[in-house]
């Protein structure tokens, strides 16, 4: 019997200033999402223009419930909604409704700087929404968005605007005003306990902006309370502060979720859910605390056995996913495992032209049975070549970026040499990411080299894992081999380098050093990956499959 609603979807509309006004009150509940939005400001800069031309924006779609009374925290609005036994819960439309509660209703005065993606302005003058720039400085014809929600609030304000007295720009105003609070919403309200109505029904809606995850609106509506983890942020939350390797995203935690329940990560969650997969998609519901310690194993994996520190030197998260669901099988490999499974680490990271990504994440993930630890790990290794054409061997970018696999093999190689501060501590884990993440650690400033010549002026060679915001160059020049070779080889800067950068000779220096970085990241490379050496079981196995043969 097909899953019907308790009763038909409700249809009307609403005006923007009446739903503003429902969120105030409590009457419409935007779940408490334990994440930030997706939204940035371009999209909310790009709802309030499709509002003020009159364009469609989507319908959004409401589950009628009991709600408890609570503190509604919706960027810097925050609400105390009362109880109310016939809320709406909005199901679909929780960025679009965030961002117009968060935009129109926030305090004022409403910052000059871009705090929040919420901070939106309109240019009388032309017409047009904006955000505001960093510096803080706000043309005299901006006017909050803020101000334009209340129409007598609005009549009061103007008049002690600078610009009252120009006609134009005061009918502009006015007129955004009346275009945004009258403009009309579509909205279908459903009553309904049927979580899976409610997901089919969100899937065949869900179209506007960037598409939230079910498994996002299931967590805020039905997750249990007090539970942690219970959300992709609480996971990446508790990984982060007990394992010291920086965050995970949620959308990677929830491909790792997927590899984790034997799924295709490869699919995303529409697709499971279109190709009949609910039963599947319900593990997901219950995955969060379950995967907490099998990806905490395999963080410890990555550090202790691939000797990748740090999420931000990890190349690519192939490796991440599969062995996700690897360590869900095998909570604890034998030590011949953990070798093999970083030989496949590596082979994927630096082989990657030897195959299709996509389908080694497929079958990663679904090869992998229960069975004997050591025999799934050679089923890894046995889907990728094991050896590495010398063409395809590591060489180091001209140009570094913190996302390409090629500049995070350097990385990888450049903290392995333990780098160390001026006061001879070594630069500790926790700082990796903000040192990366600061995008200025050049050895050599850019803007004072002949960028023509010198390509690897922006590329690894001149960059350095130093925890300061201080230029490091001037420390340099005034080394020397003698005294400081401790703290210049951690930092890879050898005699050679040292005595090109002395004579001012940056291009040398530059080459020399990047000379040596590459060979470092081959060396590292080729020593964990163990290219050409054969992967043949140990023999603690081959005496187990001799006993077990034995026996039968």
């Amino acid at each position: 019997m097909d899953k019907q609603l308790i009763i038909r979807p409700e249809a009307g509309t609403a005006t923007v200033e009446n739903l503003v006004a429902s969120v105030r009150s409590g009457q419409v509940r935007i779940p408490s999402f334990q994440r930030p939005l997706r939204w940035e400001a371009p999209q909310v800069v790009a709802l309030f223009d499709s509002i003020y031309k009159g364009y469609p924006i989507g319908s959004l779609l409401l589950q009628k419930k009991r709600a408890e009374a609570a503190e509604v925290i919706l960027g810097p609005l925050r609400i105390a909604a009362p109880s109310v036994h016939d809320a709406l819960w909005v199901i679909d439309g929780q960025q679009r409704l965030t961002s117009l509660a968060a935009g129109l209703a926030r305090p004022t005065p409403v910052p000059t700087t871009p705090d929040d993606p919420f901070i939106v302005y309109f240019d009388a003058k032309t017409s047009t929404f904006q955000s505001p720039q960093r510096n803080g400085v706000v043309p005299s014809t901006w006017v909050p968005v803020a101000q334009l929600l209340d129409a007598s609030g609005l009549i009061e304000w103007i008049f002690s605007w600078q610009h009252s007295q120009e006609p134009e720009l005061r009918t502009s105003v006015f007129e955004a005003g009346t275009r945004l609070r009258q403009y009309q919403v579509p909205l279908y309200t459903v009553v309904t306990e049927e979580e899976s109505v409610l997901r089919d029904i969100f899937y065949r809606t869900n179209t506007f902006g960037k598409v939230m995850a079910w498994e996002d609106v299931h967590k805020a509506l039905f997750s249990k309370q007090g539970e942690y983890p219970s959300t992709l942020a609480d996971l990446s939350e508790a990984l982060a502060a007990n394992h010291q390797m920086g965050q995970l995203t949620q959308q990677q935690l929830l491909t790792s979720l997927m590899a984790f329940e034997g799924l295709d990560p490869t699919r995303n969650l529409t697709e499971h859910a279109r190709r009949g997969g609910e039963k599947e998609l319900e593990k997901l519901q219950t995955s969060v605390q379950d995967a907490l310690p099998v990806i905490g194993r395999v963080l410890d994996f990555l550090r202790n056995n691939a000797e990748i520190p740090h999420l931000r030197l990890l190349p690519r998260i192939l490796p991440f996913v599969v062995l996700t669901r690897y360590f869900r099988l095998f909570p604890q490999p034998s030590n011949r495992s953990l070798q093999l499974l970083a030989r496949w680490t590596w082979r994927v990271l630096t082989g990657l032209a030897l195959f299709d990504e996509r389908t080694l994440l497929r079958y990663g993930v679904i090869s992998l049975q229960p069975g004997n630890d050591e025999v799934q790990a050679q089923l890894l290794l046995n889907l990728i070549p094991n050896e590495l054409p010398e063409q395809l061997q590591y060489q180091l970018p001209d140009r570094f970026d913190a996302r390409a696999t090629d500049s995070r093999l350097a990385l990888c190689a450049m903290f392995k040499q333990n780098p160390l501060r001026e006061n001879g501590q070594a630069v500790e884990l926790i700082e990796l990411g903000a040192i990366i993440q600061r995008g200025n650690n050049y050895i050599i400033s850019t803007s004072s080299l002949n960028v023509g010549k010198m390509p690897m002026a922006f590329g690894p060679a001149n960059r350095i894992l130093f925890p300061t915001e201080t230029p490091l160059l001037p420390r340099l020049m005034a080394a020397d081999w003698q005294q400081d070779a401790i703290f210049l080889t951690s930092h890879v800067i050898s005699q050679a380098a040292l005595e090109a950068l002395h004579k001012r000779d940056r291009e040398t220096f530059l080459s020399v050093r990047g000379t040596e970085i590459e060979r470092l990241v081959r060396q590292q490379s080729n020593r964990l990956a163990a290219w050409g050496e054969p992967d043949r079981i140990s023999i603690n196995q081959l005496v187990a499959q001799t006993e077990a043969a034995d026996l039968t």
